[in-house]
């Protein structure tokens, strides 16, 4: 595979899902030569997946090296690391959150969390080295990162990056792309899930999990230059299939929440996927140069989407019972260990057994895909539009 200066990588949210994600990247990076850079120029990252497009590109000169990093901190990765998950600082929060729900506490700064997550910030300040990132800008490996946030004062998704000067900031119904010097805070920023995760105080306004109001998740790489994308997703797009002999009971909290999370997660993601498709069936077929003297800017954009192979919920609870005790039985409060409640438990299980297994199935996955995925990295002009994996959505 050689560099495409117009390709991107779009790494979505997904809280510890998002190991996926690193163990496909570790199969592409097999597919490199050692030392060659990083293949996609443009990177774009939300939520937990920020933390993983932040890692490449500050490593972009070399694609393997960043690709180890990563895994490095995927296999390591336990939820004291994350979150603290001590009892009295559960039982804290539970109660805040609590009343904070019943109170209507007013003000994002009062925004109810379930969860204390400063420990993440103390690992990012390690693990992800920022001040690496002008270098790459300026050696040319790296085109542009961008991390997605959204606000809690204006609802706006916002895009902040850093990039190549010849990029221009943008302003859409509801979204905009800033300019700024990116650091660990904006990946606190994209990160901080709802209600999971307190609100994150950043450039004088507070931000949640970038995901929540990116109603085109696309959208971004596009800004950015991209026409060609490579979308690495943590779950599924079909749905979950309930078990023949299943009797579903009312729906637990954990239910609720988890298909909260997965629709925040996946479904602005699928349905901008299904309009790229229509958008490059219509310009396929309209002359070019009508578009041109009418005014409308269109290309084709070549997308390809790996996502995983099976559903990553019920995988998750072979695993439930290595989370710390306070939170385990939170959950099970929640409902979290049974039927969809998985999903749930899925996002916040950042066990280094889980991550392992997840950064497997990633591997796997798109090793399957090993021969469709070189293809389109070389290919010079769009071929084909692969959106889902054989095996997956």
């Amino acid at each position: 595979m050689e560099e495409s200066d117009g390709t991107a990588l779009i790494l979505p949210g997904g809280g510890a899902r998002a190991a996926y994600q690193v163990g496909a990247l570790h199969a592409l990076a097999d597919m490199v030569k050692r030392g060659a850079p990083l293949p996609f120029p443009t990177v774009c990252g939300t939520s937990a997946g920020a933390i993983n497009a932040a890692t490449l590109a500050v490593h972009a000169d070399d694609f393997r090296r960043g690709v180890a990093r990563l895994m490095r901190w995927w296999l390591r990765v336990q939820v004291r690391d994350v979150y603290r998950a001590d009892l009295a600082t559960l039982s804290r929060h539970g109660m805040r959150w609590l009343a904070d729900l019943l109170g209507g506490r007013p003000g994002p700064d009062d925004a109810a969390a379930m969860l204390d997550n400063s420990p993440l910030g103390h690992l990012l300040r390690d693990a992800v080295d920022f001040s690496r990132l002008d270098d790459r800008l300026r050696d040319g490996t790296l085109h542009a990162l961008s991390v997605n946030a959204t606000s809690y004062t204006t609802g706006f998704a916002i895009t902040f990056f850093a990039g190549q000067p010849e990029i221009a900031p943008w302003r859409r119904m509801r979204r905009e792309g800033r300019r700024t010097a990116l650091g660990h805070d904006h990946l606190l920023a994209s990160s901080a899930i709802p209600f999971v995760f307190p609100a994150v105080s950043l450039e004088g306004d507070w931000y949640m999990d970038g995901s929540v109001r990116m109603l085109t998740p696309l959208a971004p790489a596009l800004h950015l230059g991209a026409r060609r994308i490579v979308v690495i997703a943590v779950g599924q797009f079909a749905g979950q299939r309930a078990a023949p002999d299943a009797h579903p009971g009312y729906p637990s909290f954990a239910q609720t929440a988890g298909h909260a999370l997965s629709s925040i997660f996946l479904d602005n993601l699928g349905a901008d996927l299904e309009r790229l498709t229509q958008m490059n069936r219509l310009v396929d077929v309209l002359p070019p140069a009508k578009l041109a003297r009418k005014g409308i800017r269109l290309a084709h954009v070549d997308a390809m989407m790996q996502a995983p192979s099976r559903d990553l919920g019920p995988l998750a609870l072979a695993f439930a019972d290595r989370l710390p005790a306070g939170v385990r039985t939170l959950l099970r409060g929640f409902g979290s260990v049974r039927g969809t409640g998985a999903n749930l438990v899925s996002y916040l299980l950042f066990d280094r057994g889980f991550c392992r297994a997840l950064l497997a199935e990633g591997y796997r996955d798109a090793m399957v895909r090993r021969d469709e995925i070189a293809a389109f990295l070389d290919g010079e002009a769009p071929q084909f539009l692969p959106l889902y994996s054989p095996a997956g959505a």
